[in-house]
């Protein structure tokens, strides 16, 4: 009877099972995705800039082909919105965005980064603003419209390069 529990818990302890590569690498990303980053405000909204100016880029090399964009719209599932002045489906932190493009008139029109502020008041995203400006025959700008891209600070947070 002692052999049978000695040779039973060998059995037991030597099932210890393994991973295969694929499966520690699978656990590995899971385990990346829950650790604990602090990272400041600053490099938050660098991340956003370079975020949605990348969205920019991808959305300028479209050129005029409206096909492409509004294809790369709907696949953004509304984090891609192109305003313009006037339009009705703007939310209010878009139309005032917009309001103040107009109002800067002339001048270095840039493009911008909102914090988002959520229920309770903490900031959960962000808005990327890139207006699309002409110049006019006597010299002044004229807003044409306003790109706006919606990111999560999640995301962004998860996308960045651990240091």
């Amino acid at each position: 009877m002692k052999y049978w529990i000695v040779i039973i818990g060998l059995v037991v302890t030597s099932c210890g099972g393994t991973l295969s590569d694929e499966q520690r690498k699978k656990m590995r990303e899971q385990m990346a995705l829950h650790e604990i980053r602090k990272v400041s405000d600053t490099e938050i909204t660098e991340a956003a800039f370079a975020s949605g100016r990348k969205i920019m880029q991808s959305l300028q090399s479209f050129g005029t082909d409206s096909a492409k964009i509004d294809s790369f719209i709907s696949n953004s599932k509304g984090k891609v919105k192109w305003l313009v002045p006037g339009d009705r489906n703007a939310v209010a932190l878009e139309q005032q965005l917009i309001d103040a493009y107009i109002a800067a008139g002339g001048g270095n029109i840039q493009d911008n980064i909102q914090k988002i502020r959520n229920a309770e008041g903490e900031s959960d995203s962000l808005l990327y603003t890139k207006p699309v400006v002409t110049k006019l025959p006597d010299g002044t700008d004229r807003l044409e419209g306003v790109w706006n891209i919606w990111l999560s600070k999640k995301e962004l947070i998860l996308s960045m390069d651990k240091k």
